[in-house]
């Protein structure tokens, strides 16, 4: 009777155990690659979870542009330097970027004038991003970006009789659809331009100072305009995407 017993508790142990192996594996989890990214299937269910995607986007003509000095050509560039895109699904994502510059310059043809100057730009989009794969190595893409910038102008002059100091403060908002073409030159690594059409409403406010004719000074909105832009395809970016 015991070794019946034993024999019975033995196959129990051992069926407890094989059931155990074989909820594990039906539980595993496998990886494949897809066109667009890769894709996580659990084995039990068939259905596969795709692992979200984030881009890094770097214009590489705006830096091309600043080694090479071809500033005097009328080529027009994205002002958007570095840019991030989130695809928390395969083919729907936001996408966001900013860039900016900053120039300063001295004028002093004599020791009784002194002209000083700075010019700073900041700008950003915000948007909406759809995208289709063509096979595996292109991908087109369409969207809509919300802009925003904000331009300074400022100057200062000191002469012999006078000192005055003039900013010109601009800001503008926009948006507008976009399209694009994208090359993967592997799973990490892509190449992509884009055109897109703004429309923005823009405001300039002036301001002058004067310190020896306070007649002179003023504080008031000078500008106010709407325009529609295109924004070329002239500007090739790098994406590096994990």
């Amino acid at each position: 009777m015991k070794i019946f017993f034993s024999i019975l508790a033995l196959c129990i142990m051992s069926f407890a155990h094989g059931h155990a192996i074989d909820s594990a594996s039906a539980n595993k989890k496998t990886w494949h690659k897809h066109e667009s990214g890769w894709d996580r299937t659990d084995s039990l269910s068939g259905h596969k979870k795709r692992k979200m995607e984030h881009d890094v986007c770097i214009n590489t003509t705006f830096f091309i542009k600043q080694i090479i000095n071809f500033s005097s050509s009328n080529l027009e560039i994205s002002p958007y330097i570095i840019g991030y895109n989130f695809f928390p699904v395969k083919n729907h994502g936001l996408r966001l970027a900013v860039g900016g510059s900053f120039t300063h310059s001295t004028l002093s043809p004599d020791s009784t004038f002194v002209q000083i100057s700075k010019t700073s730009e900041v700008d950003y989009r915000v948007g909406y991003e759809y995208r289709y794969f063509f096979g595996k190595y292109w991908t087109f893409f369409a969207g809509v970006d919300f802009t925003n910038s904000f331009i300074v102008n400022y100057t200062r002059v000191n002469s012999s009789t006078d000192i005055v100091t003039t900013s010109n403060n601009t800001w503008s908002i926009g948006g507008g659809p976009l399209v694009g073409i994208q090359v993967n030159i592997s799973k990490r690594i892509s190449l992509f331009t884009e055109t897109a059409f703004y429309y923005n409403y823009a405001s300039t406010r002036s301001k002058t100072t004067s310190v020896n004719f306070p007649e002179l000074n003023q504080n008031k909105v000078t500008d106010i305009e709407s325009t529609g832009k295109f924004l070329l395809p002239t500007s090739l970016f790098f994406v590096f995407r994990f």
